[in-house]
């Protein structure tokens, strides 16, 4: 399992934030107006608060599978600078 150091965690939260956000916004965006056309209804007449809710957990899931990729790449990039031949 792969524990990073607080400081590797929020430098990358300071780095993705608000990409992540507008990501979320965006695909919400997306459901909101299918939705809307497919059933000539506002979604949040039928979710109310609910809404919300799925709104910020999908922002913290996309935060979460980015914040992964990104410390796996800078682990293997870590693995791979041990194995990296001294050119002397």
């Amino acid at each position: 399992m792969i524990i990073p150091p607080f400081r590797l965690y929020h430098f990358a939260v300071k780095l993705i934030w608000k990409h992540m956000l507008v990501l979320t916004l965006v695909f919400w965006v997306g459901l909101i107006t299918i939705y809307y056309v497919v059933n000539d209804a506002a979604i949040w007449n039928e979710y109310g608060w609910w809404l919300l809710l799925m709104i910020i957990g999908t922002y913290f899931l996309f935060m979460d599978v980015k914040l992964m990729l990104m410390i796996m790449r800078h682990e293997e990039k870590k693995k791979w600078k041990h194995y990296k031949l001294k050119s002397n």
